[in-house]
């Protein structure tokens, strides 16, 4: 190749390489100027989202360095919104710079009041220095947002575990808050421990006029029962259900309980059984009780059962039975045992002239709470049954 050729090439491909980084300068400025132009636009929409999930994800690791640049920048990016500063008092938390959280944090409340963080923040601050009413009073504001944090121990716990604690909750709830019913439904998933001190302060609410009926409590009274909690759960139970208020064995007319479901272990329930019929009547016809009660089986079956909690002593077990022509009938019996299926019919005697069965009990201290149930012996006709009660023999 000719050495003018070369030359005329070589400098063609200097001349085009100088074009490219030209054309590459100018492309870099452009999508510099955009990205600049973009981030004007919409900083708030974009950029602290995304600074601020940034920051949780580095908070959720535990990496203070990280949590901080990210915090920082969210705070850059959108200095007006709250939930960029309370991100930042953790992340100084996690730094362990105290007066730099309570700073951001000052700073989140003054721009949200409501944000969860900032509130447990100051929550615990509160409980700190002993006001225990402010910091009530920031929790009414977090459940109100959050009711299912009335199932969180860490959210109530400081409030549970101390009488101080627990009589300002008590507070709060005897105003009937809207997380009022979430804090009595949730109680039944949480560890026993925390169920007890729970419990005691929703017996305490009846006192005070509040009563939040059988369906909200009865979660809680049968996972107290089941863990050994029987007397306390019998008292939360009648506290709240005005049908079991009665005396010992609760609704025992059963006008007043839904038998197809239980409430709890201390409601009435009727097994669901294809030989046996119970329905409730209301003939008016005076003295008889009103669940009608037919069988198809050759066999004993049960016809209702349900727990019920006695002080140890001497108990009169009475229910009536009778025919539709008002005859006493002995086809209904009665089974008292310690665990649901155990124990024999008990012996009774009967009052002939309005069908009452009376069977006498004694409860000792090793079994509180006790299976009770009835069954109907096999029969053509339709039987009459209820007006079931426990009283203490004399």
């Amino acid at each position: 190749m000719s050495g003018p050729l070369l030359a005329a090439r070589t400098v063609g491909v200097l001349a085009m390489g100088l074009y490219a980084v030209a054309v590459v300068g100018t492309a870099t400025d452009r999508m510099a100027e955009t990205r600049a132009l973009w981030e004007a636009v919409v900083p708030t929409v974009v950029s602290d989202h995304a600074w601020r999930s940034r920051a949780a994800i580095a908070l959720q690791r535990n990496d203070a360095v990280a949590a901080l640049a990210a915090a920082r920048a969210a705070v850059e990016s959108g200095p007006v919104e709250p939930a960029s500063s309370e991100l930042l008092g953790r992340a100084y938390l996690l730094a362990g710079r105290a007066d730099a959280a309570d700073r951001a944090f000052r700073v989140a409340g003054q721009l949200g009041w409501r944000r969860p963080l900032t509130q447990a923040y100051w929550i615990k601050r509160a409980l700190a220095g002993g006001n225990f009413a402010d910091a009530a009073r920031r929790l009414d504001a977090v459940l109100r947002q959050s009711p299912e944090d009335t199932g969180n121990p860490a959210t109530m716990r400081p409030f549970e575990d101390s009488p101080e604690g627990r009589r300002v909750l008590l507070g709060k709830l005897a105003g009937r808050p809207p997380w009022l019913l979430d804090y009595a439904r949730t109680a039944a998933a949480l560890d026993i421990p925390e169920l007890r001190n729970r419990a005691a302060i929703l017996t305490r609410l009846p006192t005070l006029g509040v009563s939040l009926g059988c369906e909200a409590i009865g979660g809680a009274v049968s996972r107290l029962v089941e863990n050994g909690e029987a007397i306390m759960a019998d008292a939360l139970w009648r506290g709240h259900c005005p049908a079991e208020a009665g005396g010992f064995a609760g609704d025992g007319t059963f006008a007043r309980t839904d038998l197809s479901r239980r409430a709890s272990l201390l409601s009435w329930f009727a097994p669901a059984d294809s030989d046996v019929g119970a329905s409730l009547v209301d003939d008016g016809v005076p003295g008889q009780p009103h669940l009608r009660i037919v069988t198809t089986s050759p066999f004993v079956r049960e016809v209702v059962n349900r727990m019920i909690v006695l002080p140890p002593g001497r108990y009169r077990l009475q229910w009536q039975s009778v025919t539709t022509g008002g005859e006493a009938s002995d086809r209904i019996v009665a089974v008292l045992g310690c665990r649901q299926g155990t124990g024999e019919p008990l012996a009774a005697s009967v009052d002939t002239r309005n069908g009452v069965f009376s069977a006498q009990v004694v409860q000792g201290a090793d079994c509180p709470a006790r299976w009770l149930s009835f069954a109907v012996k096999p029969g053509p006709a339709e039987l009459r049954f209820g007006n079931v009660r426990i009283d203490r023999a004399e």
